[in-house]
């Protein structure tokens, strides 16, 4: 199963929600959380597709992240908490750890 298919699967197994991906192709940070909360490393990554309820990243290099981490999208100052949900090679599916509301993922599109 591919990523895209993969990500679209774990999303729509509910019918009573469906979330619509949009591509973006965005240069942004993936900032794992260290102890006592403290945010020492950031990563570039680039945001293949973006939804309310999450997104799939794209990770160069064999970079091990935690479980659970920030992600900043380019033009934007919000770190969004994550959940990895699956890895394969580079790209990564991620949940958003609350949804994002749809004024802000306008915005995000928008920039």
């Amino acid at each position: 199963m591919s990523l895209q298919g993969a990500h679209e699967h774990i999303w729509h197994q509910s019918q009573k929600r469906s979330f619509v991906q949009h591509r973006i192709d965005r240069a942004s940070h993936v900032i794992p959380v260290g102890h006592h909360l403290s945010a020492t490393i950031e990563y570039d990554c680039i945001v293949r597709t973006i939804s309310s309820a999450g997104a799939i990243i794209d990770l160069s290099g064999r970079v091990e992240l935690p479980e659970s981490f920030f992600l900043r999208i380019g033009g934007m100052q919000d770190e969004i908490g994550c959940t990895q949900i699956r890895k394969v090679g580079c790209e990564r599916v991620v949940r958003f750890n609350m949804f994002l509301d749809a004024d802000y993922l306008r915005l995000v599109m928008s920039r």
